[in-house]
């Protein structure tokens, strides 16, 4: 692929992972896949409710894009505050709970997919999201 045939573009990156899935799956997988899947449904509609377009899932994460920053920011927001309140129906430790970055950053477009930097800092400001008492997560931009 050269420099010419690359698609690029600005993007604001959505990137959203569930925080201590390994251990959650390790205790209880069914009822975690079954938790897993209907979270998912709620970000998935959020996503598309704000504008956005789910890219792709990758096991307990999703990627998403939106041509404007607030709304990836609204969609992670409305999808928060409905998965908390799910939450707050489960103890403390049975939770899921998403951790979600935003990004604004140029991206490659192939395959239908979207690559590079852009999505990169979108994975790890994912990563550095905390956890607030109400049991929801903070999106970090």
């Amino acid at each position: 692929m050269t420099d010419q045939k690359v698609q690029r573009k600005l993007a604001a990156i959505l990137y959203a992972d569930v925080a201590d899935y390994s251990r959650l799956t390790g205790e209880d997988e069914l009822r975690t896949h079954q938790k897993l899947g209907e979270h998912l449904d709620i970000l998935t509609g959020s996503i598309e409710e704000h504008n956005g377009r789910v890219v792709h899932f990758a096991g307990d994460a999703i990627l998403s894009e939106f041509s404007s920053v607030v709304d990836a920011l609204t969609a992670a927001i409305v999808a928060q505050r409905v998965i908390g309140d799910k939450n707050n129906q489960e103890a403390e430790g049975q939770r899921l709970q998403f951790r979600i970055g935003i990004n604004l950053g140029e991206v490659i477009v192939d395959r239908d997919d979207i690559f590079g930097d852009g999505v990169n800092v979108a994975a790890r400001l994912e990563n550095l999201s905390v956890i607030k008492t109400f049991g929801t997560i903070e999106p970090v931009i």
